[in-house]
């Protein structure tokens, strides 16, 4: 009896842990959901504080890796360490690091497109999958992470949807020149 005791005392808790953890992962999902049904955003703020969209030089369908790839985005560049802010309101849907991209992350907004946001420096500290994000929300700093390596800081700003690729800068809009609390306190974490 005590040996069952123990073993119910043990599962419960468990179960409750998973039922909360399944239960915020089918909010998301949902909420997700909902933004797949909405009409994507026609216009996008600037992701990187600072920069106006007359000083990004267009790199759309630039060649990559010796001309065996397009570039499927825009490289904004600025210094090492400028806000990098989300374009739109959404979740983020991913939190990582690969070759190419080096830190990364990825929002999910209206109509279901992706915005990918790569070669961060440094993530902020309250990143993660499932927050809730808007264009005042800081995800990390420029840096030259992944193939950036050995380049200028710059963000390489992608935008996806079911289609596939799209370009940026049509979409982008200048951000009006207002600071912050999100900037000008910034909480870091990744190398440094």
């Amino acid at each position: 009896m005590k040996r069952r005791l123990l073993t119910l005392a043990l599962i419960i808790p468990a179960l409750a842990i998973l039922s909360y953890l399944a239960g915020d992962k089918l909010i998301l999902v949902a909420r997700i959901a909902q933004l797949y049904a909405a009409e994507p955003d026609q216009q996008l703020a600037m992701p990187v504080a600072g920069v106006s969209k007359d000083k990004v030089n267009d790199s759309w369908h630039a060649p990559r890796s010796g001309g065996e790839r397009k570039h499927e985005g825009q490289d904004i560049f600025a210094s090492r360490g400028t806000p990098v802010l989300s374009a739109t309101n959404g979740y983020v849907v991913s939190v990582a690091e690969n070759k190419l991209g080096g830190r990364t992350v990825s929002v999910v907004g209206a109509g279901g497109r992706v915005y990918y946001y790569a070669h961060l420096d440094q993530y902020v500290d309250d990143i993660s999958v499932g927050k809730q994000v808007t264009p005042e929300t800081v995800l990390g700093y420029v840096g030259t992470t992944g193939n950036a390596a050995g380049t200028s800081p710059h963000l390489h700003f992608g935008v996806y949807s079911s289609g596939g690729a799209i370009n940026p800068l049509p979409l982008l809009t200048d951000r009006p020149e207002v600071k912050s609390p999100q900037t000008e306190s910034p909480k870091r974490k990744g190398r440094r």
